[in-house]
């Protein structure tokens, strides 16, 4: 069994999935997405700050870097069902699933995380609810959904 951290970059939005074993040793580092740049480089590794324990990942990452990283507990669930059921608006599955799998696993996240304010916004503004696959062609998640027009 392993504990998962999915750190992704406020600034930048790369991101680094962190494994831990039940010990909190460190199983495994992945980059999901970006490429480590050589400032990444000497601020992971020269500096200290890698989380070779899981310890490290809590009470320093989870603390002291808030502001730089979103980090999740455990793997989070980009599969097209979790989205298809968020979504919440089940027309048009064959084409919003193929949407779906075009996207990287950042845009996954970022869309999941829009859901929310994109149906505030469509109760404001008394508005239908696009279609999945539209939401996700148009990238529908990168709107601002908080402006008053």
């Amino acid at each position: 069994m392993e504990t998962t951290y999915t750190v992704k970059s406020i600034q930048d939005g790369f991101i680094w999935t962190f494994k831990y074993d039940l010990n909190g040793n460190l199983t495994a580092f992945i980059i999901d997405e970006g490429i480590l740049s050589g400032k990444q480089m000497k601020w992971l590794f020269s500096s200290g700050k890698f989380p070779a324990l899981e310890t490290i990942m809590k009470n320093v990452w989870m603390v002291n870097l808030k502001k730089n990283f979103e980090i999740t507990i455990g793997e989070p669930d980009l599969s097209f069902e979790a989205f298809w059921k968020l979504y919440n608006h089940k027309v048009k599955k064959v084409a919003s699933e193929k949407a779906w799998k075009r996207l990287s696993k950042k845009d996954k996240m970022e869309a999941i995380k829009g859901i929310k304010s994109y149906n505030g916004m469509l109760s404001r503004k008394h508005q239908h609810k696009a279609h999945a696959s539209t939401y996700i062609n148009q990238r529908y998640w990168e709107d601002d959904h908080n402006s008053v027009h």
